[in-house]
């Protein structure tokens, strides 16, 4: 089983993050294939954008530790809501949330999408509290890969752990990372996945 890695943000400097374009070579296939795209053309005019591959140091994903965030509903439908608690307050958590903001901002920019009108094509992971009473929420996948989830979770205080039987509001850290972002109807996709979680 895997531990927790403790690789802050702080390493990243988003502006060195680089993207490659992959095309859908035959939109009718049922099977779809990929080839890259050399062309400097923004993804965002690209009818038949496939997914965008980020690399950092030629790594292909962006891997990171979380701070210790609140799990407030355990895992729906292979997604966790992670909240930026006390973001006003709690220095390292305002920092982390300004990183996966800054993130998503570079992945828009990268897109092509740098009008307000177009903001909409990108699908943000972060979710805000409509009435602003709430911190906001950082959506992360468990991948399912060979039905079974594609996660370590561990704990100091229990020998076993299920990824299913996360209670609300359990306080855990997480490895997480980006690859790919997607296009799916019209909006583009980049979606925090789970690789360890430790909870405290």
């Amino acid at each position: 089983m895997s531990k927790i890695k403790n690789i802050s943000y702080d390493l990243y400097n988003i502006e060195n993050i680089k993207y490659s374009k992959y095309l859908i070579k035959d939109c009718s296939a049922k099977k779809k294939e990929f080839i890259l795209d050399k062309s400097k053309e923004p993804a965002i005019n690209i009818k038949n954008i496939g997914y965008i591959s980020l690399y950092y140091n030629q790594n292909p994903l962006i891997y990171i530790t979380t701070p210790v965030m609140v799990c407030l509903f355990g895992m729906k439908n292979q997604i966790m809501s992670l909240q930026f608690t006390n973001l006003k307050t709690d220095k390292e958590m305002e920092s982390f949330f300004n990183f996966i903001k800054n993130i998503e901002l570079n992945n828009m920019i990268n897109l092509g999408i740098t009008d307000e009108e177009d903001a909409d094509k990108y699908n943000s992971q972060i979710r805000y509290d409509k009435d602003g009473k709430y911190d906001p929420n950082l959506i992360v996948k468990v991948p399912f890969v060979k039905n079974c989830y594609d996660v370590d979770i561990y704990s100091d205080d229990y020998d076993t752990c299920n990824i299913k039987n996360l209670n609300n509001f359990t306080k855990m850290k997480c490895d997480i990372y980006i690859d790919k972002i997607w296009k799916f109807n019209e909006q583009f996709i980049c979606k925090w996945k789970a690789k360890v979680i430790y909870l405290v």
